[in-house]
């Protein structure tokens, strides 16, 4: 009788294990590691927005700059700025109808007067 409780634990512990490895469904319009670029105009300003869909990560990794000749600096009101911005154009060009894009915290770093960045439909 105890060895069959302890079977029945066993396969209870293994099937609930299983159950929490469910492998996730990812979806995008774009393939995944295939680069795009798109012109953005946001609050009056050009910029140009290169990004690619990340499979393994369900994310976009993100480039973006100034257009026109404007560089893009490193301080926190240019890190908002660019937030806003491809957090509205990954959500325009590549989120489902009514989801968010959002930003990937710590994965923002300005690099020469652009930024790169990861963003995630939501």
């Amino acid at each position: 009788m105890m060895r069959y409780a302890v079977l029945m634990a066993l396969i209870a512990v293994m099937t609930g294990a299983c159950a929490q490895n469910k492998p996730r469904v990812v979806s995008s319009p774009y393939a995944d590691g295939v680069n795009h670029s798109e012109p953005v105009f946001y609050n009056g300003k050009h910029y140009k927005l290169r990004f690619k869909y990340r499979a393994h990560r369900d994310a976009y990794a993100v480039n973006i700059i100034g257009k026109g000749g404007r560089k893009l600096g490193n301080k926190p009101g240019d890190q908002k700025i660019v937030s806003d911005v491809v957090s509205s154009a990954i959500r325009h060009f590549a989120c489902a109808r009514g989801q968010k894009a959002v930003v990937l915290p710590g994965t923002t770093q300005h690099a020469g007067g652009s930024w790169n960045m990861q963003a995630r439909c939501g």
